[in-house]
């Protein structure tokens, strides 16, 4: 067989086969036809009540007739017709079956051109010729619905500051409002700066009860876990009143209790050992040293001496004003002693300060030099010198040191036994003598020497 003979063979076949759709598709078209002839024929041949009333239960064919009987019900019974003798479609039980599975309500009915209506109340009508086509559409009338339908928009997420944000923002400007003094201001943000350096530093709402509680136990000192603490209340409480947050966690921290440290002098041995290294050190800038120094000789606590400036020098009265930060009466004036006025003057103020410096550096720096003593027991060996030394009254002591009451200055700064302990205990001695020899130990040329 030639190539030629092949392909028309091939084409024979395909023809073959086209055909024979062909007549499948017109035999199926005349099933119909033969159906509809043979259904129009059986009602008019019998009697029908055409008031009969639509519902879920009845399927319904539409012959084109007038409006009072165009409407013919056709339900089943035992032979095929319901009890009144109609015929019905046997796609209605499955449509009443597919109904209940998809919980939903409905009615179907045969149109006039032989297609399936079903109603619906919710998706409208849904045409087909089976089952499946009509379910089919139904579910994707239903999953329309579905991505149609409007979900409450997502509540934007609300974005808390940190709290070292809040601080910058917030905080530090309303403190600024309030008056406070620079020393009281540098004191805040040296705090701050401690607790962001240890990297307890996270949004607002983030902070609970037992995460504070954890950081301040962390902190040795026990007069350092109060003041953080009395600032993260502040903080949080501020934020709560700005409806920055909902509760302020500090609330439900037990209160930090403070190992309270009175305080020691230093012996006279401590103190020439003290000042002999720090002349000695040739790491630590000049104003720093003399910072220290300024500390010894005026008694002032670490911030009163970081806030000194030129506009506190009063040459006419000899006086030194002293910004005090303390108590009320911490504010005060003391004499221009002249070592102070003297150390004073080798100092170039910078922005009229004459320490401008932090807490942190002053606190390092002493440390340097003395392990065994805090920077604030400068000030408690200047009042036992002036008052076991010097023996000036508690009054005037107390003044000089901004004391609210003598009895502070008596009880908490006085340790005469601190400064030369032999002499102190010596019984031999009446008590003009133990004066004299510490007069002659504290020697302050000899220890400032020129």
């Amino acid at each position: 067989m030639t190539y030629d003979e092949l392909q028309n063979f091939k084409n024979l076949l395909q023809q073959g086969a086209d055909l024979q759709k062909q007549t499948e598709k017109f035999n199926q078209d005349l099933t119909i036809f033969y159906s509809d002839c043979m259904l129009r024929l059986e009602v008019e041949n019998r009697k029908h009540d055409y008031n009969y009333p639509h519902g879920d239960n009845v399927l319904y064919v539409n012959f084109g007739y007038s409006p009072n009987a165009n409407n013919l019900a056709l339900s089943k019974s035992n032979n095929g017709t319901n009890k009144k003798g109609v015929f019905e479609n046997p796609l209605e039980k499955e449509i009443k079956e597919m109904l209940i599975e998809l919980e939903i309500g409905g009615s179907p009915r045969t149109r006039k051109n032989g297609l399936l209506e079903l109603r619906t109340a919710k998706y409208g009508s849904v045409y087909g010729r089976t089952k499946e086509e009509i379910k089919e559409k139904l579910q994707q009338k239903i999953r329309d619905e579905k991505s149609h339908v409007k979900t409450a928009p997502k509540k934007k997420k609300q974005k808390f500051p940190s709290l070292s944000e809040f601080y910058e923002k917030n905080y530090l400007p309303y403190k600024k409002n309030d008056n406070l003094a620079k020393s009281t201001l540098q004191g805040i943000e040296y705090n701050l700066s401690f607790i962001l350096h240890n990297g307890f530093d996270k949004p607002l709402n983030e902070y609970n009860a037992s995460d504070i509680t954890g950081f301040l136990y962390s902190i040795s000192k026990t007069r350092k876990r109060q003041i953080i603490q009395g600032l993260l209340n502040n903080i949080f409480t501020y934020a709560l009143s700005l409806n920055v947050i909902e509760k302020n966690p500090c609330a439900t921290v037990v209160k930090m209790k403070h190992d309270k440290n009175e305080g020691t002098a230093f012996s006279f041995d401590e103190q020439k050992n003290f000042f002999e290294t720090l002349f000695a050190d040739e790491e630590t800038p000049y104003l720093h040293k003399c910072y220290l120094i300024f500390v010894y000789l005026t008694g002032t606590r670490r911030n009163e001496a970081l806030s000194a400036n030129t506009a506190d020098i009063d040459p006419r009265q000899n006086s030194l004003h002293i910004n005090g930060t303390k108590t009320d009466g911490s504010d005060r004036h003391i004499p221009l002693f002249p070592l102070v006025k003297k150390l004073l003057n080798t100092l170039i103020p910078k922005n009229e300060r004459y320490f401008p410096f932090s807490q942190y550096i002053a606190d390092t720096v002493f440390k340097k030099f003395s392990k065994a003593h805090r920077l604030h027991d400068l000030r408690h060996t200047f009042g036992t010198i002036q008052i076991c030394v010097n023996k000036l009254d508690a009054k005037t002591v107390s003044l000089y040191m901004g004391h609210s009451t003598i009895q502070t200055t008596l009880t908490i700064y006085t340790h005469p036994e601190q400064l030369d302990r032999g002499t102190f205990l010596n019984g031999n001695l009446s008590e003009t003598e133990k004066v004299e020899i510490l007069r002659q130990k504290y020697n302050v040329q000899k220890i400032f020497p020129d």
